[in-house]
């Protein structure tokens, strides 16, 4: 899924069409949010939004301030800096059903694994860690909470047939060719000593806008990371009143 929002961006080489399309990708991870789908937030930011601003400054430049804050506020949670407390500590504040980012799960069972060493006796006897055991099991617990409760929302199943038959790679050989594909495409569309290259429009401008509720002007306050849990129509009714606060703030 990240390989195609980087490849839906990239190739959009029009400079305001290709702005559309990013904001779009950031409107569905910011519902995803809303919806406690993780997995899907940090499949979509992390996979084609988290480098646009290096990679592509002039289009990060010209997103809305609603959806640069949501793309940092999602790199807080989950970037190399945070050791992935930030995330954590907002999983567990959100009631279930939940979709966690589970790879990061993974990843702390195989640090737990390394950091409680075998033990082994002078005498050559091993000895079984308990502690190493007692943390696996008690994450695996926890893990298996989230599976426990089934998610709370009618699949649309055109969409999944699609998204399973998304295949960005096609066509390549391997994963480094289409990376430097991919960077080819960037140095193509904002070479990186001047302003973007100018292309003509592939899609009718009246078509760049989504209709869902989910618009730029909704932002996901930092806030939230200490806010105790809420159902999940509280939590909806919550972001509904502070887009509206803002609405009339600006006006």
């Amino acid at each position: 899924l990240g390989f195609w929002c980087k490849r839906s961006i990239l190739e959009t080489s029009n400079f305001e069409e290709r702005i559309a399309v990013a904001e779009r990708f950031i409107q569905i991870a910011i519902r995803a949010y809303q919806k406690k789908n993780f997995a899907g937030v940090f499949a979509i930011i992390f996979g084609g939004i988290i480098d646009l601003e290096k990679s592509l400054p002039h289009t990060w430049d010209r997103l809305s301030k609603q959806s640069r804050t949501f793309v940092t506020l999602v790199d807080d949670m989950l970037g190399e800096d945070s050791h992935f407390k930030l995330y954590f500590e907002k999983l567990r504040q959100s009631p279930l059903p939940v979709v966690p980012f589970i790879a990061n799960n993974q990843t702390r069972i195989a640090q737990m694994k390394e950091k409680h060493n075998v033990i082994v006796l002078p005498t050559g006897e091993t000895l079984i860690n308990f502690r190493k055991f007692q943390q696996i099991g008690e994450h695996l617990c926890e893990i298996q909470q989230y599976q426990n409760m089934p998610y709370d929302i009618a699949p649309n199943y055109d969409i999944q047939r699609e998204l399973k038959r998304l295949n960005p790679m096609k066509g390549f050989q391997d994963e480094n060719t289409f990376q430097n594909y991919l960077v080819t495409r960037k140095e193509y569309i904002e070479p990186g000593d001047s302003s973007p290259r100018v292309f003509a429009i592939r899609r009718p401008t009246h078509t760049w806008r989504s209709q869902s509720r989910v618009s730029r002007l909704f932002m996901i306050p930092s806030t939230s990371f200490n806010s105790h849990s809420r159902t999940a129509s509280q939590s909806d009714e919550h972001h509904q009143q502070k887009s509206n606060t803002d609405l009339i703030t600006q006006a």
